[in-house]
């Protein structure tokens, strides 16, 4: 075997006699120097012929253990980056999706879908002529865009991310049949106040997470509501039994809850890697937390602490009614800062392993 055949094996010197041929090329050490995790440098991939009219921007699921408002969430975030620059958005939730079903719903397999209408005309990227992948470089400079480095977020960036959504995101006829004779069914056409409890793996203090808000605090702050407005009902969204108990044993009966929703009994650990053997339990627990989302967002009024929940409530609320809710309650606590990372914790390890 010559020199050169020796070379061309090794991928590793075959970049390092490159760089020694093209060192003087100031494009080329552009290009190494700073194309690196770059949200300007753009690779282009071809699979085939479909869609020559455009440059198709897949946005997979960003997986990670991250739950369905918060995957929701970084999928305005790809939309913007996509729209911007006049790419055509295909989005796909695949294996890495909390909510995944490994046999699919209705013959779907792409979990987007199961909620959800396609964001444009291309079906499929598998053929598809000129391609590129997100990566999470173009996510960060929109972030950095409008400063959104924690929970408490500007309205700059709620009505940026509610035109993605009015412009892309749509539910799909089974979903939104679905949402709107569940919130007919259980509230009517009363006036409600909406509450939003976020517990289990909220508790764990996460960085960069809000420190939790007290039962107690958003008790007070409903007693006050009712007191001084002309509120009929409550609407008691969260992921803990224990909750839905405490506000019925204040509040009684006018607390409304969707009954056959899905939630902890005192494990503390997040509802999103629960496991049960009813049929399609992941499909199911996202159409629960998003029929909780519906309801909250076409409430009269709202009193929650940060979450991804409600920072898309927000978004919805902006996109689909142009405001905010009559009263917009939200009880600060502050964020944790400290070095307990949600990405190095248990369930997020095994989110990775097992998907």
């Amino acid at each position: 075997m010559g020199l050169m055949d020796f070379l061309k094996k090794s991928e590793k010197l075959v970049f390092w006699n490159r760089c020694r041929i093209h060192s003087g090329k100031a494009d080329f050490r552009e290009m190494v120097l700073n194309g690196y995790h770059s949200p300007d440098f753009l690779e282009v991939r071809h699979f085939g012929d479909e869609y020559k009219g455009c440059m198709i921007y897949a946005a997979n699921e960003t997986g990670n253990g991250i739950g369905f408002f918060a995957e929701l969430g970084m999928t305005l975030i790809k939309l913007h980056f996509a729209d911007e620059r006049g790419f055509t958005p295909y989005i796909q939730w695949g294996e890495r999706y909390v909510y995944y079903e490994p046999d699919g719903i209705d013959g779907e397999k792409n979990a987007f879908l199961h909620y959800f209408q396609p964001a444009s005309e291309v079906a499929s990227i598998a053929n598809a002529a000129h391609v590129i992948f997100q990566t999470p470089w173009q996510c960060n400079q929109v972030k950095a865009l409008y400063g959104a480095v924690s929970y408490d977020v500007s309205q700059d960036y709620i009505d940026a991310m509610a035109r993605m959504l009015k412009k892309y995101i749509r539910y799909n006829d089974k979903t939104e049949k679905y949402l709107k004779e569940e919130y007919a069914r259980l509230l009517g056409r009363k006036k409600t106040i909406a509450v939003h409890y976020r517990g289990t793996d909220f508790n764990k203090g996460y960085n960069n997470h809000p420190v939790p808000v007290q039962v107690e605090q958003e008790i007070e702050k409903v007693r006050e509501l009712l007191d001084t407005k002309d509120y009929e009902q409550i609407f008691l969204a969260t992921d803990e039994n224990a909750v839905v108990e405490r506000f019925r044993k204040e509040f009684g009966d006018v607390v409304k809850v969707y009954e056959d929703t899905y939630r902890d009994d005192g494990s503390g650990e997040s509802i999103a890697f629960s496991r049960s053997g009813r049929e399609h339990h992941h499909y199911k627990l996202g159409l629960e937390v998003l029929r909780d989302q519906y309801t909250l967002t076409h409430c009269e009024g709202i009193v929650c602490g940060y979450s991804n929940i409600t920072f898309l409530a927000r978004v919805m609320r902006r996109a689909w009614f142009d405001g905010a809710w009559e009263d917009y309650c939200l009880i600060d606590n502050g964020l944790f800062h400290n070095k307990n990372s949600f990405s190095a914790s248990e369930n997020a390890r095994k989110n990775r392993q097992t998907l």
